[in-house]
């Protein structure tokens, strides 16, 4: 994915509406393994969140964007429903494991969730009068295997037969985890909930995390046939 330093300035009306689902992993090892400031992989997940909303919070194009949240391990929660980008809380605790978590890691639950997000943004009355384009970006992270992979891999599938909803994938590591096995089979399965290799990246600091969030939810950012 493409790196993004800037957010170019465009008119304020609302020319199209996309929808960011975060899907965070709050399983037990975001809060064993440590990361950036010597701090667990969820804290830097925190971080990495707010100062991306931050950031575009503070864009001229925030009008097109909404964002919601879903945390997960075994069991999926929606952490933040559908909402405007200009009225998202930047300052709330984006930590995953915080939300209820701390088990394992079923990434297919979690998609299922963000997916039920995406038919709720896509059969809006604002997207049935198609007046502006309506695209989801599902935005997944995670620290490790997913413990059901093959019925994530039959989900992921299901969810990109909708050609308006696109997944994009990291793999956060800290730098123990690197060379692992366990880690190679992660990667496999994210790439392949991906909807594209481009749409993968292995990330390993905040700053990576921030850059993954803001190419996924860029302007510039291509889906499929349709720049957004």
């Amino acid at each position: 994915m493409s790196n993004i330093t800037e957010i170019p300035d465009v008119a304020s009306s609302r020319t199209f509406h996309q929808l960011g689902i975060l899907v965070l992993d709050g399983s037990g090892s975001m809060q064993h393994y440590i990361g950036d400031g010597n701090r667990p992989l969820a804290d830097n997940v925190n971080v990495s969140v707010r100062d991306f909303l931050g950031f575009f919070k503070n864009s001229s194009i925030k009008n097109n964007f909404s964002i919601a949240v879903v945390t997960f391990d075994d069991n999926a929660t929606i952490h933040t429903p559908i909402t405007p980008l200009e009225d998202i809380d930047d300052y709330a605790d984006y930590n995953p494991v915080n939300n209820g978590h701390g088990g394992r890691t079923f990434i297919g639950g979690a998609l299922q969730k963000a997916e039920e997000l995406a038919k709720e943004f896509l059969s809006s009355p604002e997207a049935l009068q198609n007046s502006i384009d309506h695209k989801v970006s599902i935005i997944v992270l995670s620290d490790g295997l997913c413990l059901k992979a093959d019925e994530t891999l039959n989900i992921s599938k299901q969810v990109k037969e909708n050609d308006k909803i696109q997944i994009c994938t990291t793999l956060f590591l800290a730098k123990e985890q690197i060379g692992e096995e366990e880690t190679k089979l992660a990667k496999n399965v994210l790439l392949d909930v991906a909807s594209a290799p481009n749409f993968f990246k292995t990330s390993y600091s905040e700053n990576d995390l921030r850059q993954f969030f803001t190419s996924s939810l860029s302007a510039n950012t291509k889906y499929g046939k349709t720049d957004i």
